[in-house]
């Protein structure tokens, strides 16, 4: 029999695990909002830019709210980091146990909501004494991403094991299978080829490899992140959102979109680098603001390391 969510983590730390169930329920009200979102007028843009730049979703709003509010109320967290918002948000707490730092993007992809693409929530949990905000990738506990897409999946990454879960219709998180890189090596590369005309030598050089004739690979990208990243882990392959002319330090956030993907892509078994002229991990890069940018190539390992030979590192 199938183990629910709440059976398979709870032998975690008591206030650890409060954090994983507030991203649980939030993520149900956010599928709520979704899958209803043509019928309650709550489709389309508003007026207002978040943080990073970007114009802002009436569900970006709306899905950042709910997050706020659960994990606030979980008594657990001492800091928030959200796409949505410009500064950190303090939740104020009086126990002496250990709070958590949490950093998300509440709706990745949302530019793909008004023709029913699939879009997710990604998230990190990082053990947090001091109310700090900078943590860097390798004080990461717990990494995952939801997708809401045909069905709602939860992916987690803890204690270094990945694991998959579905959303039942009794809105119960049920456990699918734990999963592994190792072994899948589906030929394909996943990379927004229309800025191809702004890409940097070592990423022009890299993509060009994938196209050589015997090669035989297959170009799909989604333009959610966490589509592009689940089909990778699915099936194996490479994701890459790299540097170029327009944005030289990259488009994704570092801290809760390219952070908590490396933790979840490593502990499968595979690799997340900066590209960019550099094999670093995603997860040494120093943070240095909350909004911080980066590139970033992840996937199989087979494919990470053709980067370096490909792009004649």
């Amino acid at each position: 029999m199938k183990k629910t969510i709440s059976h398979y983590y709870s032998i975690l730390d008591e206030h650890l695990y409060r954090v994983i169930g507030a991203i649980c329920r939030s993520s149900i009200q956010i599928e709520e909002a979704i899958r209803y979102s043509a019928l309650t007028g709550s489709q389309g843009d508003r007026s207002d830019q978040n943080s990073s730049g970007d114009i802002q979703k009436k569900l970006d709003v709306i899905c950042n709210e709910i997050m706020i509010k659960e994990l606030a109320d979980s008594g657990a967290c001492n800091v928030l980091l959200s796409e949505e918002n410009n500064d950190p948000i303090y939740v104020l707490e009086k126990a002496s146990h250990t709070h958590y730092l949490v950093a998300f993007d509440p709706l990745d992809g949302s530019s793909n909501l008004d023709c029913n693409g699939p879009v997710g929530t990604i998230f990190s949990i990082s053990a947090n004494k001091g109310k700090q905000v900078l943590l860097s990738g390798d004080q990461i506990l717990v990494s995952g991403y939801v997708l809401y897409g045909p069905s709602t999946e939860l992916v987690l990454s803890v204690n270094k094991t990945v694991d998959r879960f579905v959303l039942s219709s009794n809105k119960e998180y049920i456990h699918l299978e734990t999963v592994r890189l190792d072994g899948k090596k589906k030929k394909i590369y996943s990379v927004n080829e229309g800025n191809s005309v702004n890409w940097n030598a070592d990423m022009k050089a890299y993509i060009e490899g994938y196209k050589k004739e015997g090669m035989n690979y297959t170009s799909r990208y989604i333009g959610s992140m966490v589509g592009d990243v689940h089909r990778t882990l699915m099936y194996g392959g490479m994701f890459s959102y790299p540097a170029d002319k327009k944005s030289p330090n990259g488009k994704l956030r570092l801290l809760y979109e390219a952070y908590p993907m490396a933790k979840l892509i490593e502990d499968a078994g595979g690799k997340a680098i900066i590209g960019n002229m550099s094999t670093k991990r995603i997860l040494e890069i120093e943070p240095k603001e909350i909004h911080q940018r980066t590139p970033i190539v992840l996937g199989s390992r087979e494919e990470v390391d053709r980067y370096r030979i490909m792009s004649k590192l």
